[in-house]
Formats: structure tokens, sequence, C-alpha cells
């Protein structure tokens, strides 16, 4: 089955949200994400209180039935107060969203689940799913801890993102995913890199720098065992921003991306959807 392929916006990292939006629609992206939040060490482009701008947006997304998968990027600090994420929350369903990530970034558990809780009530107010993204460079880095987060607070629209390579830098593997119910796991990053130094290594976790990404291939990820672990045809957002030193406009990098992804899913027997015609809304499957 073949999997729809979303552009993530880090692909994209440092580029303005028309452009990165117009890059996915020529590029033939099934899908995107869409960045509504200023994410730590990330570029950010504002778009909440830009009216033109979110008339552009909703245009030209309406114009290419181009759906929006996720929101990225909600952090889950010591400071956090969870009601001033709504206008991107509300805006993120007025653009189509489905998921809004969300990260562990407290090293108080009591907090972290606390805030979990509001956040995924604030969430569900606009019909969206949280997605859990974990990593090793935060408090919530493993798989296992953010099952147990999701079980523990028995949340109803908890999900999991997952970032292959952070799985395997947190000591997951394959045979943990198997362990997981389904339906916690209704689309994945697709992405690939290498392990630092010694890495995985539990004593250090929640403290790792970050990931060193490769292109597909490239790098040390089991990637088909990883994806057969997966519910089959579930939507992949590619995660691959360009290797340092390589410039190329939007466009360009965003169809080397995808075309990229679409030979490595071809080598695993796992061709993505994608491919050049306009994406339908709702086309998306959700498990």
């Amino acid at each position: 089955m073949k999997h729809p392929l979303v552009l993530a916006p880090t692909t994209l990292a440092d580029v303005p949200p028309l452009e990165y939006v117009e890059a996915g629609i020529a590029a033939g992206y099934d899908a995107i994400g869409l960045r509504l939040v200023r994410s730590p060490a990330m570029p950010y482009h504002p778009v909440l209180g830009d009216a033109p701008l979110i008339r552009a947006l909703k245009a030209r997304l309406a114009e290419a039935r181009l759906p929006v998968l996720d929101i990225f990027s909600c952090y889950l600090q010591p400071s956090t107060r969870i009601e001033v994420f709504a206008p991107a929350l509300e805006l993120g369903a007025e653009l189509g969203g489905r998921y809004v990530l969300v990260m562990g970034d407290d090293p108080d558990a009591d907090r972290l689940r606390d805030n979990f809780v509001g956040f995924c009530a604030l969430a569900g107010r606009f019909g969206l799913s949280a997605a859990i993204e974990f990593a090793p460079t935060r408090p919530l880095a493993t798989l296992a801890q953010s099952v147990a987060l999701i079980e523990q607070t028995g949340v109803p629209n908890a999900v999991l993102c997952l970032d292959p390579l952070n799985l395997l830098r947190g000591g997951g593997d394959a045979a943990a995913l198997r362990t997981v119910d389904p339906r916690l796991l209704p689309y994945a990053q697709i992405t690939d890199g290498v392990l630092g130094p010694g890495e995985p290594d539990p004593a250090r976790l929640g403290q790792l720098g970050p990931a060193e990404r490769r292109m597909l291939g490239d790098g040390v990820v089991p990637l088909g065992a990883i994806l057969d672990a997966l519910a089959p045809g579930l939507p992949l957002s590619v995660e691959l921003p360009a290797p340092p030193g390589v410039t190329m406009p939007a466009r360009d990098w965003a169809q080397h991306a995808l075309a990229a992804t679409r030979r490595y899913l071809g080598t695993l027997g796992r061709e993505g959807s994608a491919g050049g015609r306009p994406a339908v809304h709702g086309e998306i499957p959700i498990i």
C-alpha cells in the first residue's frame, strides 16, 4: 500500500510560509505540515496576526486542494501557560490541520503530566489530536515514556508522531513499535541520520545534542524494519533538510526531497503516492 507523503516544515526550515506552501504544491506532495508556533533554535516566520498572509495561505491551500496534516510545534516547558497556544491551534484547525506536535520539555514529571492533560483538552476544543514527538534531547525522551504518559493520563486525543532517528537514539527499535497500539501511530516522519558517540546512552537521555541527519539510506536508521512495524500505507512526513553547504531554491529542494523519498521507498517496495498530481482533501488515511 502506498504511503501519502507530507512535506514537513523542517525540510524547508527557513522558507517563509507562502513560499513554503507554493513549494509543496509545485513538488506534488499529498499534504503538508505548517509551523505556526515558535520552536527553540528553529527559524520562525510568524503567521498569527497577519491577516493578508492567512487569507493567501487559505486561498492557495484550497485552490490546490492540499490538505494540512499537522501543526508544528508546541513545547511544554516549566514556564508554559497552555492558553498561549490557543490562537495557533484555532488557526491550525481553520487551515485543516488534524494533529499538533507537542514536545515534553519539562524535567518535572508531575507538571509535565498536568500540562499535557491541559494541552490535550485545548487541542480537543479545536478538533485536533496532540501528537507527542519524543526526542532524547528533551525530558520526554523515549517511546516507552511517551506511551506511559498517554496511558497514565487517559486522554482520548493523544497519539505519537514517530521520528525514526529519535527512536533509535533513545534506544528503541522496530520490535518496541510492535508492542504499541496502532491507534497511537496514525502517521510518522521519515528521516535518516547517524548516532553520536556512545549512543544510545540511557544515562544521557534528555540531555543529548541535536540529531545529525542524512539523506534516506545514507544513515544508520533501519527504516525498512521500522516501516514494517507500522500500519501499511500510513502518511509519512518527509523530514529531509538540505545538508550543510547545499543551497537551492525552495521548490527545487522540496522536489529533490520528495523524489529521493519516493526512490528510497521504491527500494523497499513501498512507493509513496505523491507524484505531481493535486492532493484531495480528506484523502489522507487516518488510522
